[in-house]
């Protein structure tokens, strides 16, 4: 009996469900005869629309054969399309109302300073962003062109034209959104203004501009930041402008299944008219535990500020689109499916977001339209180092040994990559012949030791290794003692490979644990005379490297004889180090900042370093706190020291002083090691320069842009 009913209620339900598939069908049906025909009058009505209609007809176009599909996917496959062809269209009609490069806003009238032309468009853009859906998007300027003063300008305007916009093509979904949230809130209802949220070192900086650009007293900021910061969500929503760090919202975020600790803290508590995402390209990886706080702040505007959207692949688009809200599209496996799917369709799909939400110029467009007259001129050099002999020994002889290990490591995916193994064989009986079969050449170095056993019994290969052996070659073009101690924490955070590419930070930590210890237990069968052992005098801190003599001649050729001031740039605080000992002994006047500084310092030394004609001659800058929104205007030479494969971060360093407010000609050098690994990371970089470029105007951008096996092999010359 009871098996009858359960086949009754079945069958009931599968007569519910097609009916309701009907329905769907008949809908979708309806919506793609609506949307066929929207497309045909967009293309006769928008001849003044600067971009090209969007492949909509290619939207049914993925990879998936739809005749494979069970019912249930294929449900969801409908209603995705329906969604995104849907997003797509309101995208693109509101491009007919986007203002053009030759509208201006005026000045705030509260605004103590005049803006520039640029940040004047991008006033104009920045308001017509706020009437759209979603609400905001994304400023990603070039670095040093004013985003902060032109986000303030925003605040101070919005408030000017509340009567004005009022009644426009409001963003009725964040409404509804707001007015969900506050009624189903079991907490008191607090709506508060505009919510900065940035690096810890910026927090001073974004006083700072509204205090020197803004009238007195006509916004009122709120520093949450401290451990006696302002609790009280009511206070909190009587300021205009509350700021505070990533590290922040981290620490406040409870998940509502958590019983055993206290609530959220009163920035989740809010919801904000306004949310500003300063240096946005912190919460990249999605998955990271920052960027899932930040996604579940509450605001109706929701902004970010990034001069580098893209640092190494498409997917930390996909981040800042999900901050946005932009449905459907903020939904991973969607996103997955229909825009970051390598095809053309997909191509288009965010092409067609990007020019919607996202508003980015570089310095040089707006050179080259007159914009920035200001502006002054930019060169780069390149210097080549070359090496020692005896440096080029020991780059050499680990050389030998990460390309026999890279050959074990592609033989292991002979499968995926097609190739032989007699590639690794011949390789390895070469690298074995030489060391007398049974020596091992890293006896004093036991994590290369422990690889060369690897190498030798034919054990696993893993991606780690290859990257550790990497990282090694790179710190012997800069000094060879570098590979004798451990990395700290800072130089850690990003040494090339990003944790959702495969890494997690217990990998992280095994790069950074790899040392060589001096211990004359473990000498072993090695040579005096051998590159590798630690008697070998280029590991003597005491002794400047080939790349260090480069340094310091630059310096004292270029800036020491001026007025200049210059910054020196490493992504190893080891390095950096060094070079300081240099100075000192020269006695010439220097100063690190690194990620050690405490942030309350760092104000300091940079309004020091500032200073015209006094303070230091030098600054040290390690590449992580370089690329965090410094103003260093007060030096026009900046030496690159190190390659790093992520040319973005390069970027960022480069334009602590070349950017608005710089008063003389910008000098750039990088110092390449020839006939090393640090040549092939520059062709690295143009590709993943390439890649951005290719994704924020639209273009073509199949192309692999994390480290793939191809760049290994073309890193190590194979």
């Amino acid at each position: 009996m009871r098996l009858e009913v359960t086949l009754a209620r079945q069958e009931s339900n599968l007569k519910d469900l097609l009916v309701q598939e009907k329905i769907v069908d008949e809908k979708l049906s309806n919506m793609s005869s609506d949307l066929i025909n929207y497309v045909k009058n967009i293309k006769e009505e928008s001849q003044n629309v600067v971009t090209n209609v969007p492949l909509w007809s290619n939207v049914a176009s993925t990879s998936q054969n739809i005749n494979e599909m069970g019912r249930k996917a294929l449900e969801t496959h409908r209603v995705q399309q329906a969604l995104t062809m849907d997003t797509l269209q309101k995208l693109h009609a509101s491009l007919q109302l986007c203002p053009s490069e030759n509208v201006e806003a005026d000045d705030p009238a509260d605004l103590s300073v005049s803006l520039m032309p640029h940040q004047k468009h991008a006033l104009a853009w920045l308001l017509w962003r706020e009437t759209q859906t979603p609400s905001g998007g994304i400023l990603a300027d070039d670095m040093g062109l004013g985003k902060t003063l032109t986000m303030i300008s925003l605040i101070i305007k919005s408030e000017e034209n509340k009567s004005k916009f009022a009644k426009g093509n409001s963003d009725s979904s964040s409404d509804d959104e707001d007015k969900d949230w506050l009624s189903t809130s079991k907490k008191k209802k607090y709506k508060g203004n505009t919510l900065v949220v940035c690096p810890a070192s910026l927090i001073g900086q974004w006083e700072g501009e509204v205090i020197s650009k803004v009238k007195h007293n006509k916004l009122s900021i709120e520093m949450y930041h401290g451990p006696k910061r302002e609790k009280k969500e009511r206070r909190l929503c009587r300021r205009d402008i509350v700021i505070t760090t990533y590290t922040i919202v981290n620490k406040e975020y409870v998940r509502p299944d958590n019983k055993h600790h206290s609530p959220n803290g009163p920035l989740l508590n809010i919801c904000w008219k306004r949310i500003i995402l300063d240096e946005a390209h912190q919460i990249r990886n999605f998955k990271s535990k920052t960027a899932l706080k930040i996604f579940e702040l509450r605001g109706k505007h929701r902004w970010v500020l990034t001069g580098t959207p893209i640092h190494n692949k498409e997917s930390d688009l996909y981040a800042l689109i999900k901050f946005l809200r932009c449905s459907p599209f903020d939904d991973y496996a969607v996103w997955k499916k229909w825009v970051d799917n390598r095809d053309a369709s997909g191509n288009q799909r965010l092409s067609t977001m990007v020019k919607a939400l996202m508003l980015r110029r570089t310095k040089e467009d707006l050179k080259q339209k007159g914009a920035l007259t200001n502006l002054k001129d930019k060169s780069f050099s390149i210097i080549e180092v070359k090496l020692t002999k005896e440096e080029s020994e020991l780059y050499q002889k680990l050389l030998d040994f990460s390309v026999t290990l890279l050959a074990q490591f592609i033989e292991q995916k002979a499968e995926k990559e097609n190739y032989s193994g007699h590639v690794f064989v011949n390789r390895k009986k070469k690298l074995v012949n030489q060391n007398d079969g049974n020596e091992d050449p890293f006896a004093n170095h036991p994590d290369l030791s422990k690889l060369y056993s690897r190498m030798k019994n034919l054990n696993e290969v893993k991606t780690t290794d290859i990257l550790v052996l990497l990282l090694r070659l790179r710190q012997i073009c800069c000094h060879p003692t570098l590979i004798t101690a451990m990395l700290v924490k800072e130089e850690m955070k990003d040494v090339g490979i990003e944790n959702n590419d495969g890494l997690d930070l217990e990998l992280l930590e095994k790069m950074g644990n790899m040392s060589i210890v001096f211990d004359a237990e473990k000498e072993g069968s090695n040579s005096p005379t051998s590159p590798l052992n630690y008697k070998n005098p280029i590991f003597s801190a005491d002794v400047m490297s080939s790349k260090i003599k480069n340094v310091i001649k630059t310096i004292e050729e270029n800036i020491l004889p001026s007025e200049d001031k210059g910054i020196v740039v490493s992504q190893w605080t080891s390095m950096l180090d060094l070079i300081y000992n240099v100075l000192c002994s020269k006695k010439i006047k220097c100063v690190l900042l690194t990620g050690s500084v405490p942030v309350k310092d760092r104000g300091d030394i940079v309004k020091r370093f500032n200073e015209k004609n006094k303070g230091p001659k030098i600054m040290l800058l390690s590449l992580t706190a370089g690329g965090v929104g410094l103003n260093l205007v007060g030096a026009n030479h900046l030496l690159m020291v190190d390659l790093h494969w992520n040319p973005q971060l390069e970027s960022q360093a480069c334009d602590r002083i070349y950017r608005v407010g710089q008063e003389k000609k910008v000098h750039i050098y990088k110092f390449m090691c020839s006939d090393t690994i640090e040549e092939r990371i520059l062709k690295l970089q143009e590709k993943k320069l390439s890649l951005a470029d290719n994704i924020l105007t639209g273009s073509n951008m199949t192309q692999a842009s994390k480290l793939s096996l191809d760049d290994l092999k073309m890193l190590f010359n194979m």
